[in-house]
């Protein structure tokens, strides 16, 4: 009796000290991390067809942008140009923009903030015509490009850093689209994009000399704000930041399923979406990182900002010393986990 007594008892202060560790291991466990309180009002994101946007379209398709709690509502803008002028006018409240074409906005007076690096180009390129093998060779030649643009600017960085100059060489006004000049032979080279630099080649007897991939972080393309969205809507803008981390992580883990999501949404093929990504490096929150730090090379926002700004004032396209912290909000991006 006194044996089954202490047994009854020992298996009652077992049960009590197993009960009370399960309570204290649930009273000190670690909340489960929560998302930012979003604020449930509509968000007007523009959207366009490119490797930095395509996470949009399937963090939408997936459900993770109302699962963030944020109330969007996009708007296809086949005219990249259009849906930046649209944002500065007020009529979107997110879009993504060239950093050089964001910095002309900036001057302007656009109140707009970069809270994201989507991607950086390597579609962008020198087209010349037989006989200029190098960069070198286009001193006192015609160069048809887009004055006062990102593709003046590219062209001006990569003389200065073969020790030439814009002055060294005769600039023609034309449209980066415009390759018929090219191909007549009214300019000796072009600078210019894909699929447009493929089709100088093609029909102008044309080699590229120069491609973006040689200069990363020269051409960025960013997601920005209204410093008023920013200001009134913090945990929004941090919900959408934090959403675009999950989906190009899932792009990077599952590239087939990502590229198949946007093929059907914007009919086009697995292998043409891939093949995009191949011109246009999708980033990451790493390459992020590293973008919104500080330095003076082109893997910094703020780096690349000072030499657009640089190549402005010498252009006379202002006299103004802009100052990055004013417009690049990183802030976003270190919280990321």
């Amino acid at each position: 009796m006194i044996f089954m007594f202490n047994n009854l008892a020992v298996t009652i202060i077992i049960l009590v000290v197993l009960v009370a560790s399960a309570l204290f291991g649930w009273e000190h466990a670690p909340k489960k991390e929560e998302g930012p309180k979003t604020t449930g009002k509509l968000m007007k994101v523009a959207r366009n067809y490119w490797p930095g946007q395509y996470w949009l379209a399937i963090a939408d398709k997936k459900g993770w942008l109302k699962e963030a709690g944020l109330n969007i509502e996009f708007t296809d803008f086949p005219d990249f140009i259009q849906s930046m002028s649209d944002m500065a006018e007020g009529k979107v409240d997110v879009s993504a923009f060239v950093l050089f074409d964001f910095m002309k906005f900036r001057l302007q007076g656009a109140d707009l903030v970069g809270v994201i690096n989507n991607d950086i180009s390597f579609a962008d390129a020198i087209v010349a015509k037989p006989g200029i093998e190098n960069i070198t060779d286009l001193k006192g030649k015609r160069i048809g490009l887009q004055k006062e643009s990102f593709q003046e600017f590219m062209l001006s960085m990569v003389l200065e850093g073969n020790k030439l100059k814009l002055d060294d060489v005769i600039i023609a006004e034309i449209q980066a689209e415009d390759t018929e000049p090219f191909v007549k032979g009214a300019v000796d080279a072009t600078v210019t994009w894909e699929p447009f630099a493929s089709e100088a080649v093609e029909k102008g007897n044309g080699r590229i000399i120069f491609d973006s991939s040689e200069l990363p972080g020269l051409i960025s393309d960013i997601f920005v704000f209204r410093r008023k969205f920013i200001k009134e809507r913090p945990e929004d803008v941090q919900a959408f930041v934090n959403v675009w981390h999950k989906s190009t992580e899932f792009i990077k883990q599952n590239p087939k399923e990502a590229f198949g999501i946007i093929a059907e949404i914007y009919n086009k093929t697995p292998g043409e979406v891939e093949a995009l990504t191949r011109q246009v490096k999708i980033l990451d929150m790493r390459d992020n990182r590293a973008s919104f730090s500080f330095a003076a090379g082109f893997e910094s926002l703020h780096g690349t900002a000072r030499k657009v700004n640089n190549f402005m004032i010498k252009k006379g396209m202002t006299k103004k010393r802009l100052d990055s912290t004013e417009f690049f909000d990183g802030r976003f991006i270190r919280r990321l986990r």
